[in-house]
């Protein structure tokens, strides 16, 4: 099977295409110098249609602008500054503009310089950055001295100490107590605002201890920057005039990535004029995980009850299917508003559908028909949930020598700590000496690496053993309990050698991964997911070999190639490997979506969390059972809404060596059905795979002798349908 004979048939017969946009260009100009500026914009190649148009002209008051994918947001944006610069005279030195990365803000400034009647000095004069940029900078002039804790590494070693000291049975993850405080303080909470529960005694102890240390080390994190920012706001009035005065009229790109401090902080220097403009969508809220709140964008005119809603809703990116499907897969959440997207081109691919038998095969087919399609390759975008389902295409990637770009892959999944620990079991497996597994292993026995490998090599230089793991038996600091622990390991250890790497990783991880058992916060319980799913995926990677050497051997290659590859700087021309988080704001010519099965997309944490959350009414921050699996959908929306003009989507049949159905989001998107219909039984087309959901209603018109089902490529049957409400 392949993408050219197996284009998504449901695609067609259901005409997923989106309407065509029918909007008028302009919009009736107050005065000629507004005319003036437009038809300026026209003759510069930048023809705004008349929502686009609206949302420029609106300069006072508090204004929501939804920007569908594709849209022309950034056009809008940078129109509407010089707009408020040229027409409406304003001084550039009162306007502020806030985009969510350093590189957005400076592209900003440097389109707003070529616009009608800008001058390049007056774009300098502008306020933009990141919202970190901006607040650092105040902090600064206000005497804030502290060096930034910028690095992730740092931050975990600090927080590693600090849970040791409370003896903490999740010591070994300090990221997942960090993640948590975070949380906390976007919230606005200090410590003592954390409740007084058994559930979070020791987050309000770990928050106060790393708040103590950065205090007493003269440190400051990110989050810090808006705490520090938000607390001088409310402690001192007169400076917080001083900012209102200054900017008068306010701009935010990228809303709907907005947390609860940074809103706090907008409205706070936006006030008492509220001349605030907001762009952004609220089908792409993808980042909740860094504190992004999707009630913030859709509640906007609630708080501001005198706010005016423009909606772009015409697509300039993408083909009208592509926008089509778009619309099809997001119509299906609630909690959003409800919009369709329009396109503006005739033309255009129908996206094409590939159920592949496994990962493996997926990435096989996929990579064939990338060379089949001699495109340059930089046309190429190749979409993930995560990189842990990319392992198999990375692999693929790296062995038939493609030029690729992954874009913040620093190490690849073998790297990963958790894996790493494993791989270093196995070569303990293979080689009792080495002395580096040996050490690698260690924190997973609960033994301070550093002072362990101390005692294991003076030990080991006295009294040479086969397998030097076996000395700390003789350090008189352990209690009996850890030396069973050691005796334990080291029995399965030799037990592993006698297996296949498949079977040596099942006999090793239960007892390697048995410190995460304890963890019952949220957030740990979803990362203990993802960590037992990069096991499962580590399991099937190393089920293709017969001997752990083979796999070590493989493993080792892989690595060095990828490293070579990274150093390696002649790729102009390459395809892109990314996250579907990181390609958010990005477009490509041709997209590739891989994994689109159940467990990938949604992701298996958003499936427990939601069955976690329908059965447990004992959650500390209860939340909306169906929000993660709606920003799941979210997610696959925004992997959609890339594709400019081809979208290829996969579905392996079997992840993890386990059966797996169509995602339901592509499944979802394919039932066109009347409400007259509702609550009636239809003559249908039901697919025979018990895997597959697939099912059409037949047409009066429609009486084919046989049917292939579009999502998985099984014969259908002739069967009746009770039609349900979506």
């Amino acid at each position: 099977m392949n993408f050219t004979t197996t284009p998504h048939r449901a695609v067609t017969e259901l005409d997923l295409s989106a309407p065509l946009t029918r909007l008028k260009a302009t919009e009736p100009f107050q005065n000629a110098k507004e005319q003036a500026f437009f038809e300026s914009l026209e003759e510069k190649g930048i023809r705004l249609n008349r929502r686009q148009t609206e949302a420029v002209q609106h300069t006072e008051g508090p204004l929501l602008t939804i920007a569908g994918a594709g849209s022309g947001k950034t056009s809008v944006l940078t129109a509407r500054t010089a707009f408020l610069m040229t027409v409406k005279e304003k001084d550039p030195s009162s306007i502020l503009l806030i985009t969510f990365t350093r590189k957005a803000s400076e592209e900003m400034r440097e389109r707003i310089s070529r616009l009608p009647g800008v001058h390049a000095q007056d774009a300098r004069r502008l306020t933009a950055g990141t919202f970190h940029s901006i607040f650092l900078k105040l902090l600064r002039s206000l005497g804030y001295n502290q060096k930034i804790l910028n690095s992730e590494r740092h931050k975990q070693i600090i927080m590693k100490n600090i849970l040791k000291k409370m003896k903490s049975p999740e010591a070994s993850l300090p990221e997942i107590m960090l993640s948590s405080i975070s949380s906390c303080k976007v919230k606005m909470m200090e410590p003592v605002d954390v409740p007084d529960s058994k559930e979070t005694k020791e987050l309000k102890a770990a928050f106060t201890a790393y708040e103590e240390w950065k205090t007493s080390n003269g440190y400051m994190d990110f989050d810090d920057i808006l705490v520090f920012t938000y607390r001088e706001f409310v402690n001192n009035p007169n400076l917080l005039s001083k900012m209102q005065n200054r900017f008068q009229y306010v701009l935010v790109d990228e809303f709907q990535d907005t947390n609860p401090i940074q809103y706090e902080l907008i409205k706070q220097i936006a006030a008492p004029q509220n001349n605030l403009f907001v762009v952004g969508d609220d089908d792409q809220v993808i980042y909740s995980f860094n504190g992004a709140n999707s009630s913030i964008i859709l509640e906007f005119d609630k708080a501001y009850p005198d706010a005016s809603v423009v909606t772009l809703n015409t697509n300039y990116r993408s083909a009208p299917p592509i926008v089509g499907l778009g619309n099809h897969v997001i119509k299906h959440n609630t909690y959003r508003r409800i919009k369709t997207m329009n396109a503006t081109d005739k033309n255009g691919k129908q996206p094409f559908y590939l159920r592949p038998a496994t990962t493996e095969d997926e990435a096989s087919h996929v990579l064939t028909h990338m060379r089949e399609q001699q495109r340059d390759w930089k046309d190429i975008a190749i979409l993930t949930r995560t990189y842990t389902n990319a392992r198999a295409i990375f692999e693929q990637l790296i062995e038939q020598d493609i030029p690729f770009n992954a874009q913040g892959m620093k190490q690849i999944f073998y790297e990963q700590s958790i894996i790493k620990g494993m791989m270093d079991h196995l070569r303990l497996a293979y080689e009792h000496h080495n002395l580096d597994a040996t050490a690698a292993i260690l924190p997973s026995l609960f033994i301070n690496q550093e002072a362990g490998m101390r005692h294991i090599e003076m030990e080991n230089f006295v009294d040479p053993a086969d397998f030097p793991l076996v000395h700390l038996k003789s350090w008189k600091t352990l209690r009996d309990f850890q030396k069973k622990s050691i005796d334990r390991r080291i029995r399965l250890i030799e037990e592993a050698k006698r297996h296949r790497p498949e079977r040596a990783i099942q006999v090793l991880r239960d007892d390697y991964m048995k410190h995460l058992d304890s963890a019952n916060d949220e957030a740990l319980t979803v990362h203990k997911t993802t960590l037992k799913e990069m096991m499962d995926e580590l399991e099937f990677s190393s089920s293709r070999f017969e001997t752990i050497p083979e796999f070590l051997a493989y493993v080792d290659r892989i690595i060095q190639r990828f490293h070579e590859h990274k150093q390696n700087d002649r790729f102009s021309n390459a395809l892109s490997l990314l996250s579907i988080h990181q390609a958010k704001g990005l477009e490509f010519p041709i997209v590739y979506v891989i994994g689109a099965s159940e467990t990938i997309l949604p992701h298996v944490s958003a499936l427990s969390a939601m069955k976690d959350k329908e059965t447990s009414h004992k959650q500390l921050y209860m939340k909306n059972p169906t929000a993660d699996l709606e920003e799941e959908r979210r997610l696959c929306y925004v992997a959609i809404t890339r594709a400019k003009e081809e979208l290829y989507i996969s579905s392996p049949e079997k992840h993890l060596g386990k059966q797996t159905p169509v995602s339901r989001f592509l499944t979802d998107a394919f039932k066109k059905i009347a409400k007259a219909e509702e609550g009636k039984t239809v003559k249908a087309w039901i697919c025979t795979s018990e895997f597959c959901k697939g099912w059409m209603k037949i047409d009066e018109d429609q009486h084919p002798n046989e049917k292939q089902c579009p999502l998985c490529s099984k014969p259908m049957i002739i069967s009746q349908k009770a039609v349900k409400k979506d």
